[in-house]
């Protein structure tokens, strides 16, 4: 008798630990305004500047700043002796939400390669740290988007 009940409690526990694993995590404020920021930054890496648009306030700094980007790449992508390779590299401070305002800060590293001339070879090397300002317009139930 001691071993059915004994084997029942562990077979509930079990029940109890595996249903808890499902659960999904839990969508703070914190993270959704960081998916926004990642989500952002990983459309103009995929040089998708209308959608990086999508995620901003229209005419917002972060608005102006896909065309800055888009300018940059551009500029950085001429010739067919180079390339650039743009990527999201980590958020460097904890993100801070303040009611319906957060900041993210995010690092974003370009590196540009230039294939052996007779002047130039190497790379170059750039690494951007940004403090994005983000707002939610209907709060608490509003989507995050870049000021």
């Amino acid at each position: 008798m001691k071993k059915k009940v004994l084997i029942s409690f562990f077979i509930i526990l079990l029940i109890l630990a595996l249903t808890g694993c499902v659960v999904a995590p839990e969508l703070t404020d914190r993270f959704l305004a960081e998916e926004r920021v990642y989500n952002y930054w990983q459309a103009i890496i995929n040089r998708q500047y209308g959608l990086a648009k999508c995620f901003c306030i229209i005419g917002g700094v972060w608005d102006k700043k896909v065309d800055e980007w888009e300018e940059y790449i551009n500029i950085n992508s001429e010739g067919e002796s180079s390339y650039l390779i743009i990527y999201f590299d980590k958020f460097y401070e904890p993100t801070e939400v303040i009611g319906d305002n957060a900041v993210v800060y995010a690092r974003i590293i370009t590196d540009k390669e230039v294939f052996p001339t007779k002047k130039i070879s190497g790379m170059d090397l750039d690494i951007f740290e940004y403090e994005t300002e983000l707002i939610k317009p209907n709060y608490p139930y509003g989507n995050w988007e870049l000021k």
